[in-house]
């Protein structure tokens, strides 16, 4: 049965054990997308693929695929760049394991998307780099760049419903719809939001590159934001835009915001 022979650049978003010495590795590449590995021997001490599958880390590859295979063998397995150096940054590595099932979820094998690979490597490294206070609107950026390589970025300037600018102080955010409402035609569908939240929102999406953005003055805007994004990953997603990461990194806010006194 024929094989194809792969090389590519990747970066790891799942790996586990496998059997007594093997690794199982979820990739996502530039060239071919999402591939699901088994690295044969890797777990052993003195594996040619050392610490190449750690999670995050930027990689080269050499992979024999078969279409009729779900998993593919790692052949050649070249460490680029480390993962990123997060420390004991609860935040900061929530937000980046994040970012990798975001890519997990939403994506299936063979199907490339190179917008989507710069994307990710643009966060993982931006999470090392940004002040504490930008760490969050950084994600927010991403999530936003995500869904425009996905093809569902969210209307966020006009009413989706009669087209007009959104000027009302309180509006509506509906995934359903594809977006904002305006206060007319958005009575009681989705969310109810400030129209300063999605002014936030519009100015993100509207960078093509990441720059500082203040984030929003109060808490209750923060919680709006990751409301309205969420729930459109969810919706459009199927649930698999439901990420594990930011539930427990909420519940990490919800104690650290009941001790304080």
């Amino acid at each position: 049965m024929p094989r194809t022979i792969i090389k590519t650049k990747a970066i790891v978003l799942r790996s586990r054990r496998m059997g007594e010495t093997s690794r199982m590795a979820t990739l996502f590449s530039e060239d071919v997308g999402k591939l699901k590995v088994t690295a044969k021997g890797a777990r052993r001490v003195k594996s040619k693929f050392g610490s190449a599958l750690d999670l995050m880390a930027e990689v080269h590859v050499v992979c024999y695929v078969r279409d009729t295979r779900d998993l593919q063998t790692l052949s050649e397995c070249h460490l680029l760049h480390p993962p990123p150096s997060l420390g004991s940054d609860l935040e900061r590595f929530s937000l980046a394991n994040a970012a990798l099932e975001l890519i997990e979820g939403l994506t299936i094998e063979g199907e490339p998307n190179e917008r989507l690979h710069a994307c990710l490597r643009g966060v993982l490294h931006g999470l090392i780099e940004v002040e504490v206070d930008q760490v969050e609107s950084l994600f927010w950026y991403y999530q936003l760049r995500v869904l425009d390589a996905l093809g569902y970025s969210p209307e966020l300037q006009q009413c989706v419903g009669c087209r007009r600018d959104l000027t009302d102080s309180w509006l509506w955010f509906s995934p359903a719809q594809g977006g904002s409402l305006c206060a007319a035609c958005g009575r009681g569908v989705g969310m109810r939001i400030p129209r300063e939240s999605l002014t936030f929102l519009t100015r993100l999406q509207s960078l093509r590159t990441y720059s500082k953005a203040s984030l929003p003055p109060a808490p209750q805007r923060r919680g709006e934001i990751r409301t309205a994004l969420n729930t459109f990953f969810d919706y459009h997603g199927s649930g698999r835009g439901s990420l594990r990461s930011l539930h427990f990194l909420e519940s990490l806010r919800r104690d650290q915001s009941a001790l304080k006194p």
